[in-house]
């Protein structure tokens, strides 16, 4: 594959002081792409300037958009989708960086997985560092995982690998599955993978190969909203379709059980997820997962004392599992036994730095009275490297 194949889109509102870094990037990248659309989407700031001066200096790859209007990412991107000429269209954000060599490695990856001729696999992501406003490294690498083309769907079901900046697309399946949903301000990307799933697998780069910026006005910041958003996109699919594809994952049978559970758990069916954590229970299976989400059962129930328990037995099997040391610290503190609460989440902070549950559990250590209204519990596993978040 040459740069005929690659139209690189990268949405750009209020970005003056990232931008160039970015597009240099882009620019000098091993395998060049064919054109570098940056969509200014109505910034208040000096980034209009900051494109044109790109522009006119690379007048053969760069071609500025401007809307006069503030659209949202979403719309952003697909109206630089609209506007291009390439076969595969890689999404990056305005203030991150990718490494030289990552077209080149992208396109020889699927290269290497599509080998059969059946074009099975039609999106490519890697793993990524995050990076804060100075450029300074403040994660360790966060990483994906490669399956199958018929696994990735029940795997995106239980939680989102992927982000969106520093992913390549075949465009026709991206304009196959209608593009980014403008509806959705958040998770707006994991509802595009889900739909993308159906159609074809994705390759993964295991090396970190795109930086990711971190800072207080990012979108991915406001982790309320993006909850109830991830919501959202799950209630568009039916049970047994959630149940189906997860169940088609090449994992053990109490694994798949486990997970479909745990999605079944952030739709509200509370008791239906229990069923199937019983039927585990009683045919003597015995593994950190299962505890965890009894455990978080019986915490939604209030029922306090057995989901110590369960949360115990999760750390007797699995000591740094990260939920289950902060909702333990959070239960000991709402029993008043602050000595344990501080030990518990001050190990889950040990194991997960950037752990905002267990920080804010912590800070309410000398205060006299407390309600678990006032506590933040997990619900749910931790990913390997927490994504950086602010309130």
């Amino acid at each position: 594959m040459d740069n005929k194949y690659i139209s690189c889109i990268v949405p750009c509102h209020n970005c003056q002081d990232y931008i160039s870094k970015t597009v240099e990037n882009l620019i000098n990248q091993t395998i060049k792409p064919l054109e570098i659309i940056l969509v200014n989407d109505a910034s208040t700031d000096n980034t209009l300037d900051v494109l044109k001066q790109m522009e006119v200096k690379h007048p053969n790859i760069i071609k500025v958009i401007d809307l006069e209007t503030n659209k949202g990412p979403s719309y952003a991107r697909n109206f630089g989708v609209e506007n291009s000429k390439g076969e595969y269209i890689f999404f990056l954000d305005s203030d991150d960086v990718a490494e030289p060599v990552l077209i080149e490695k992208y396109l020889s990856r699927l290269d290497e997985l599509n080998n059969s001729g059946e074009d099975d696999y039609i999106l490519c992501f890697s793993a990524y560092i995050q990076i804060d406003e100075n450029d300074e490294e403040i994660s360790d690498i966060v990483r994906g995982i490669q399956v199958g083309p018929g696994e990735i769907l029940g795997y995106q079901l239980t939680r989102n690998y992927i982000s969106t900046s520093g992913v390549l697309i075949k465009k026709d399946y991206f304009l196959k599955t209608g593009g980014f949903n403008e509806e959705i301000r958040y998770s707006e990307d994991w509802d595009l993978w889900l739909r993308l799933a159906q159609y074809g697998g994705f390759a993964y780069v295991d090396e970190p190969l795109v930086k990711i910026r971190r800072h207080g006005s990012n979108l991915s910041s406001k982790i309320g909203k993006m909850l109830g958003a991830e919501r959202a996109v799950l209630k568009q699919y039916s049970i047994d379709f959630i149940k189906n594809a997860i169940f088609k994952r090449k994992l053990s049978f109490q694994k798949n059980v486990v997970d479909f559970v745990s999605v079944l758990f952030r739709l509200d069916y509370w008791e239906e997820g229990f069923i199937e954590l019983k039927s585990l229970l009683n045919e003597g299976y015995d593994f950190y997962n299962l505890y965890f989400y009894i455990g978080l059962y019986y915490l939604k129930h209030k029922n306090i004392a057995k989901a110590l328990d369960y949360f115990i037995k999760t750390i007797n099997i699995k000591e740094n599992h990260g939920a289950a040391l902060n909702n333990i610290g959070a239960i000991y503190l709402y029993y008043g036994k602050n000595q344990l609460a501080e030990k518990y989440l001050k190990l889950a902070i040990e194991y997960f730095p950037a752990y905002m549950d267990a920080s804010h559990n912590l800070s309410l250590l000398n205060k006299r009275s407390l309600s678990l209204e006032d506590l933040k519990f997990t619900w749910r596993e931790l990913r390997e490297v927490l994504t950086r978040y602010t309130e």
